[in-house]
């Protein structure tokens, strides 16, 4: 027994040192397959001896409470937001200020990063993470602790047993926030806005097993209730000696130039950060000085935070455009006169849905502010309602769907409305849209216009119907002579031979994207045993969490759904899953492989799923963790990092070569 536990403290130590390079250094030391190996192998020690079980093992991170409600936290110290300024002369305002109230003193300023995420505040007892909370008004936040050790970077138990409490910011990674929206999209839910959002949304789950699977990180920049502590510089050494994520951009200036430079280096070099920051902040170093400076009723005079300039532009709102997506939501859009945002002509606008609508007061005819959310979707942020005219209209978000005229659907604190009839024209042109899509069945030729088409002359009106098209009807469409007709017809059939994984997510159940029908595949291993699923089995499979769970139990007792499954059986589509035998010695057998460029011989999601069926993670992203990079015609800044970071890249032709070395059975 002291054996085993000796090996669990060893393991336990180096999977946080591991995570700790990962989540805070973005230093990774060993790939994702050995960090994996050493994980499993902990989880094993862990299940055998769960008396053994560590506080701070990492496997205690992947949160399993549900909360009704959030409790209301006062923190003992007010969490005071800053002062904004915006430019140069601000900044020399500010030290001019300073300089007043201690006058022949010698000022420091120690400048840090301003990370776009939510503040927290976390205490320790005895070396033990007790409580969280969030920064609410300053005064009083919502208690968010369980939700915040799942996060890897923040350790649940310290080195010695300290007592102190401290504060910082939750974050989302961009690598994160893309991978989160990319599951959205395939699950069909509404994006998030920007990396701030999406990790103010993670960070206030009531199910602390949702915020574990969003991939959050933090920097702590303050400690507070150490007396020991005599300046910022000392706060930030002290939270790194305990192992605290601290942001090591920081940088102690001599003056208020220094200052500016330092902004002036960063306003360039941000977009080369992991993660999103919207400035920096500028506090005075000593501690004796900042209580000296003193305070407004809100903000500390000892601190600013300068805000990069963000590239927001007017224009006209022409109208609002509602679209309604294949599980019914309904999401407005805002129509615009077109501007050029970050060198990208913007017509259109997300507007979210009715409480963003509400919250701008949005008119007809309005002038907008837009702007792209973290460079990625435009969005309206505010109304100009100086310039708006006597006549305008209120936008009222509609009570009955725009394509099939039933009653619209919300539920309470959901703030998206649904359109709940199974006969929508539009959800239908939707279901059989992505049904037919690259990712589902890859049914070439039946794009978005043929299906609407197709819906609109009624010769489709349900997407079992795709399987009876007659030859004939199809000709007589503009458009559609006997060769594309024929080719259509072909890859229909060929459709049924799909894979189980991809019939799955061709099914279009809600948060069911292609990593879990690939894991419903492996699981039920045709259509007809998914059928009989249940809540308890589907909650204990690999990354099926209850949300899941519950969306495909909801679609496999929907009487309409049955009979879609019960007709694809019918015909023929009802594949056995093949689960791949991999042999571990094969070249590609647990690297990281990115895909770039364009390929003549295979297409990307051919490439991807050679490799994958090998054994190898195909990312997106170019990062220390990559192994190899395939390059094709015309790639871009992915190959370029690539070359800086040392990284093997090989050509198209290479691949396919090294293909044929393969090793996969089955």
């Amino acid at each position: 027994m002291k054996e085993i536990k000796e090996e669990i403290y060893k393991l336990v130590k180096l999977l946080n040192k591991y995570s700790y390079d990962y989540y805070v250094e973005d230093n990774p030391q060993i790939s994702d397959t050995e960090y994996d190996t050493l994980y499993k192998q902990l989880e094993k020690l862990e299940k055998e001896y769960p008396e053994l079980i560590q506080e701070n093992s990492p496997t205690q991170r992947v949160g399993d409470v549900v909360l009704s409600e959030f409790e209301k936290v006062t923190h003992k110290v007010p969490m005071l937001s800053l002062s904004n300024t915006f430019s140069t002369e601000d900044l020399r305002d500010f030290d001019n200020r300073i300089k007043k109230v201690v006058a022949n003193r010698k000022i420091e300023y120690i400048c840090e990063l301003k990370i776009d995420g939510l503040a927290i505040s976390i205490n320790y007892v005895n070396g033990k993470l007790i409580s969280a909370a969030t920064r609410g008004d300053g005064t009083v936040g919502e208690e968010v602790t369980d939700n915040i050790k799942t996060i890897f970077s923040i350790p649940k138990v310290l080195k010695d047993n300290k007592t102190f409490e401290v504060r910082g910011e939750v974050y989302l990674p961009k690598k994160s926030f893309n991978i989160l929206n990319e599951e959205r999209k395939e699950n069909n839910e509404v994006l998030f806005a920007n990396p701030r959002n999406a990790a103010a949304g993670s960070l206030r789950q009531l199910d602390s097993k949702i915020t574990a699977q969003r991939r959050l990180s933090a920097f702590i920049y303050s400690v507070v209730g150490d007396n020991t502590i005599e300046s910022q510089l000392q706060a930030l050494k002290t939270a790194e000696e305990y192992e605290l994520p601290v942001n090591n951009n920081y940088k102690l200036c001599k003056n208020i130039d220094e200052v500016i430079n330092y902004i002036e280096y960063w306003d360039i070099n941000r977009k080369n950060l992991p993660y999103e920051i919207d400035g920096i902040v500028i506090k005075v170093n000593s501690y004796s000085l900042q209580e000296e400076i003193g305070y407004t009723q809100k903000s500390p005079r000892w601190a600013t935070a300068f805000k990069f300039p963000e590239e927001e532009l007017a224009t006209k709102l022409l109208d609002v455009e509602l679209s309604v997506g294949r599980t019914g939501i309904v999401t407005p859009v805002a129509q615009l006169d077109p501007i050029v945002i970050s060198g990208s002509t913007v017509s259109k606008a997300s507007l979210h849905n009715k409480d963003v609508i509400d919250e701008l007061d949005i008119h007809i005819g309005d002038m907008v502010i837009v702007k792209k959310a973290g460079e990625i979707i435009p969005k309206v942020v505010r109304v100009l309602k100086e310039l708006r005219l006597e006549n305008s209209e209120k936008y009222i978000m509609p009570n009955r769907c725009p394509s099939c005229n039933s009653e619209l659907v919300s539920k309470k604190d959901d703030p998206f409305i649904r359109c709940v009839n199974p006969e929508c024209p539009e959800q239908n042109i939707r279901k059989i849209i992505h049904f037919a899509s690259r990712d589902a069945l890859n049914i070439e030729g039946l794009g978005d216009k043929v299906v609407a088409t197709l819906y609109e002359q009624g010769i489709i009106s349900h997407t079992i119907d795709l399987f009876s098209l007659e030859r004939e009807k199809l000709i007589d469409l503009d458009r559609m002579g006997e060769k594309s007709v024929d080719n259509l017809l072909k890859a229909i059939e060929n459709s049924k031979n799909s894979s189980l994984d991809k019939v799955i997510y061709a099914l279009g159940i809600l948060n069911v994207g292609k990593k879990a029908a690939k894991i419903l595949a492996e699981k039920y291993l045709n259509l007809t045993t998914l059928m009989t699923a249940t809540v308890d089995e589907l909650i204990n499979l690999p990354d099926i969490g209850l949300i899941t769970a519950e969306s495909v139990i909801d679609f496999l007792s929907n009487e309409i759904n049955i009979k879609f499954i019960n007709d694809l059986i019918s015909i023929g589509m009802n594949p056995q899953y093949k689960v791949q035998k991999i042999e571990d010695d094969n070249i590609f057998s647990g690297k990281t492989i990115v895909l770039t460029g364009k390929l003549v011989e295979l297409t990307r999601n051919e490439a991807k799923e050679y490799l994958e069926k090998l054994g190898a993670k195909v990312t997106g992203s170019v990062t220390t963790k990559t192994d190899l990079v395939l390059a094709g015609e015309k790639a871009g800044s992915k190959l370029a990092k690539a070359e800086q970071l040392g990284i093997q890249v090989i050509s198209e032709e290479e691949f396919i070569s090294m293909l044929g070395e393969k090793k996969v059975n089955g």
